[in-house]
């Protein structure tokens, strides 16, 4: 039998017995509607009677710059609904959180905070408001004198202040895409693990390994599992891809986050397989399975760790190279925009170069645990042993 024929037949007999589990399928199902809900929600929600409301900080109690807010809102036929708050850091802050749409710091001249693009239409007719409140309180504190009345119309306008804000909903996409890529690459990891150590103890190997080669039986199921996967993790693309050709309103960072970190997963989940799956040859029965795996599962979770604390700090740059880390920390770093394009090439090859290094040594620790039962292996041992 080929290599290719080989592969074909494993990878089949994966695929087979994957799709006769409801496991495989409620996790399926359970993946698409989350997907769906968060390409559909978004634009179901918003003001039942059509009129937009603007969420408006304000520091202090000031009645001149609400007065001015008012009239902005007016202006644009819309509702603005003013919050007042301590001082300037806590008007950024709101903004920078998106808890309001702009904050307004009363002063001379005043200080309109907003993010960096958003918000146009409401700025320039607070801009308006804001210059036209200033020349009212100029003329009444004048007394209405004409040169009074040209230096009361030459005033500076607000000043604007653009905040690239860190916004909660890329943070909310991060979160969730992390979370489902540690748990879809743990569950299949321990899936290999547990088959391969079952196969063994149940000499199911021996039988296999009459037909096809040993590195041809880790990589068929690699293959298989690994593409279980992957449908299962196209059950969650699907939706954001159709909601992307619709002009869906999907939640900031969420489609790049699944679609671009899309490579990382499959390559990753390539890697981490093998590595299982060798690891998988060396225990003896089932129950040990777990064991061996678990520097792995360690990695991942710190992996996850860093990607929902700081995907964007200077160690969650550092594991955006390291290619067992690597999988989890791209999608989670392309969703909050940190990902540059120099360390998007320069991860994936070091991943793809891991997986090339990490294929040789699997199969030749796969090839030589395989076929020693009786009792527990220890890596250095089979390394060790010809």
């Amino acid at each position: 039998m080929t290599r290719g024929g080989a592969l074909r037949l494993v990878a089949g007999r994966e695929l087979s017995e994957a799709f006769r589990r409801k496991a495989f399928w409620i996790v399926v199902a359970l993946l698409f509607v989350g997907a769906t809900a968060a390409v559909v929600v978004p634009g179901l929600v918003g003001d039942d009677d059509g009129t937009t409301t603007y969420d408006v900080a304000v520091v202090g109690d000031d009645a001149g710059a609400t007065a001015a807010l008012q009239a902005a809102g007016r202006a644009l036929e819309a509702e603005v609904q003013v919050t007042p708050v301590a001082d300037a850091a806590a008007a950024r802050t709101q903004v920078s959180d998106e808890e309001v749409d702009l904050a307004v710091v009363p002063g001379d001249p005043a200080e309109v905070v907003v993010q960096a693009g958003e918000q146009q239409a409401l700025l320039g007719s607070v801009r308006q408001a804001l210059s036209a409140q200033a020349v009212t309180s100029s003329l009444e504190a004048a007394g209405l004198s004409p040169d009074e009345a040209r230096a009361a119309l030459d005033q500076d306008p607000a000043r604007v202040v653009e905040v690239d804000a860190d916004s909660a909903s890329r943070r909310l996409a991060s979160f969730a895409v992390s979370l489902v890529l540690y748990l879809l690459l743990v569950t299949l990891m321990v899936q290999v693990a547990n088959g391969i150590a079952v196969e063994k103890s149940n000499r199911i190997s021996e039988v296999l390994l009459a037909i096809v080669r040993p590195g041809s039986l880790l990589f068929g199921k690699v293959l298989g599992i690994g593409l279980t996967g992957t449908l299962t993790l196209a059950a969650a693309i699907v939706p954001v891809t159709v909601g992307l050709a619709v002009g869906g309103d999907l939640p900031d960072g969420l489609a790049g986050a699944l679609v671009g970190g899309a490579a990382w997963f499959v390559l990753g989940l390539a890697l981490y397989l093998t590595v299982a799956g060798a690891m998988g040859a060396l225990v003896e029965r089932q129950e040990e399975a777990g064991s061996v795996i678990t520097p792995l599962t360690a990695l991942l979770v710190g992996a996850l760790l860093v990607s929902q604390g700081g995907p964007d700090s200077p160690l969650g740059t550092v594991l955006a190279y390291v290619p067992l880390t690597s999988p989890l920390l791209v999608p989670t770093r392309i969703a909050v925009g940190a990902a540059s394009p120099t360390e998007l090439v320069v991860s994936l090859v070091l991943l793809v170069a891991a997986i090339a290094v990490a294929g040789r040594v699997g199969a030749t620790i796969y090839a030589r645990a395989i076929v020693r039962t009786g009792r527990r292996l220890h890596l250095r041992d089979v390394l060790r042993s010809s």
